[in-house]
């Protein structure tokens, strides 16, 4: 099993649908398939951080596929290119996330 202790997005994103960035106050509470309480997920921490300066131990936090720096930056550089798109926004590899 792997940890995921660790995620982010593009800063663009909330600035597009004017949601705040998360905070340290907040809680989320993860449903199963049945709607059934089975998790709380208490943020701990946020930085905005250049896309092009996320660091490996982030990434190893991420917890995705076999937690390698590449595949990370490819899956999410895919991901934003694709999402920007239908805001009408360009992908650059110092975008700000939200991590």
């Amino acid at each position: 099993m792997v940890l995921k202790t660790a995620t982010c997005s593009g800063y663009i994103f909330y600035e597009h649908e004017n949601e705040p960035i998360p905070s340290t106050k907040d809680c989320s509470i993860i449903l199963n398939s049945d709607d059934k309480p089975v998790a709380i997920i208490k943020t701990m921490e946020v930085e905005l951080t250049p896309m092009n300066q996320v660091n490996e131990e982030f990434v190893v936090a991420v917890g995705e596929r076999d937690r390698a720096y590449q595949y990370w930056w490819e899956a999410h550089e895919k991901f934003f290119r694709d999402e920007l798109k239908t805001i009408g926004g360009d992908f650059s590899e110092d975008m700000l996330l939200v991590c």
